[in-house]
């Protein structure tokens, strides 16, 4: 078997990375995935979380049960899950550290204890596997991850389980999921710092026709509402990666998305759009405006996460303050 080789310097706008890992599959692919950034001048924090057995067992103690077995066990679990993502980090030229979080000792629940780690790192960049089957011992699920992304001081992506990361350092095609708001605008500059000469960037807005307000207000005029506030949000998206250095203006495309008029939804319609243009990554803002829509339909980043087949990239608004050596990033 041939043995792989260090990462090139190809993202280096990530400085201080967090991987967050438990004992599944998915955090195997995630860890994997982890090799594209682990260069030289990396600190990468491997992060697990032992669980407390207590709340996953509150009768025990009435019923005569030691939990001090169950506690050991989850600790060798995270333990275990650390070693494996050690081991395939092996060979890179980022300096790789190791933190063990047990709930047992800390208040809390898993998203605000990995979000307390990457604060207490100074993380740029959060990366996780995530399941799109939710498990009974696992905690890399949907709904944690979903928390996180409102906690994470950081931008994070999401790896699906299953995915099959290519030996190649760098991304050659990263699609943008832009709404207009501030989040998403937030997400193309964090989103860029991957972005290579030689990447292909697409970016996108969907024309969302599968949803209706009100019956009082026609479809056609909702749907020009739409287009009209899509075509300004690409074209702003556009113009902020065509500024940057490290974005080849040639290798810019923007383009209108639309569901279908019955059985659809945005983040269906985005997915498509990102496997007919093989995409290998896609970056999006999370917890964004989708005004009434996301009340009654919940987060579109979050069931995008929940679908994806390949890495997902999640940013807020706030995550732009907090990523360092922002002009010298831009120049790499």
């Amino acid at each position: 078997m041939e043995m792989e080789t260090d990462v090139p310097p190809r993202t280096s706008g990530f400085k201080r990375i967090v991987l967050c890992v438990d004992a599944s599959d998915a955090s195997h692919c995630a860890a994997r995935f982890a090799r594209r950034f682990a260069q030289h001048g990396v600190e990468l924090t491997i992060a697990a979380v032992a669980l407390d057995p207590r709340p996953l067992a509150p009768h025990a103690a009435l019923a005569g049960l030691d939990l001090g077995v169950a506690r050991s066990e989850l600790l060798d679990d995270a333990q275990r899950a650390i070693a494996e993502s050690k081991s395939a980090l092996a060979n890179t030229a980022a300096s790789v550290r190791e933190h063990l979080i047990d709930l047992a000792k800390e208040n809390g629940d898993v998203a605000h204890a990995l979000a307390d780690k990457a604060k207490a790192a100074h993380a740029d960049l959060m990366i996780l596997g995530t399941r799109q089957h939710h498990g009974l011992v696992r905690w890399l699920d949907p709904s944690v991850t979903d928390r996180l992304s409102q906690l994470a001081p950081c931008a994070m992506v999401v790896v699906p389980d299953k995915y099959e990361s290519p030996r190649e350092a760098g991304f050659q095609r990263i699609l943008f999921a832009v709404d207009g708001s501030p989040t998403s605008y937030a997400a193309v500059n964090i989103g860029a710092l991957l972005a290579t000469p030689e990447t292909e960037i697409r970016v996108v807005y969907v024309v969302d026709r599968a949803i209706r307000y009100s019956e009082f207000v026609p479809m056609t005029l909702l749907e020009d509402a739409f287009v009209k506030e899509g075509e300004l949000a690409i074209a702003e998206a556009a113009r902020r990666l065509e500024s940057l250095r490290n974005v080849t203006r040639a290798h810019v495309s923007a383009n209108l998305v639309s569901t279908d008029i019955s059985a659809d939804d945005v983040s269906h319609a985005l997915l498509r759009d990102a496997e007919r243009w093989n995409a290998d990554l896609i970056v999006m803002g999370t917890h964004g405006r989708r005004g009434v829509a996301r009340a009654f339909f919940g987060s579109v980043a979050n069931r995008v996460a929940g679908l994806a087949r390949i890495p997902l990239m999640l940013v807020r608004d706030q995550h732009e303050e907090i990523t360092p050596d922002r002009e010298s990033k831009n120049a790499s």
